[in-house]
């Protein structure tokens, strides 16, 4: 990157925790939004589930049992 990119980027970035620092307070439209972490933990329990019903998706509707092929011999 050219030295203005840099310039540039790091302008923005302290522009923007100063912004987050010194702006005004989160709103706290919903209850959740109050809980420490919440969207990170959220997001990981989702992804776990993804990754459970995605695998029981594949064994019930792409696996093959092991004698597939020698029944329809």
């Amino acid at each position: 990157m050219r030295t203005y990119h840099w310039i540039l980027l790091i302008i923005l970035t302290l522009g923007t925790l100063l912004l987050s620092y010194f702006g005004p307070g989160p709103s706290h439209p919903h209850a959740w939004d109050r809980i420490p972490l919440f969207y990170a933990a959220f997001g990981f329990v989702g992804c776990i589930l993804i990754i459970i019903v995605s695998k029981a998706l594949g064994k019930a509707f792409l696996q093959k049992k092991e004698d597939y092929y020698e029944r329809h011999r």
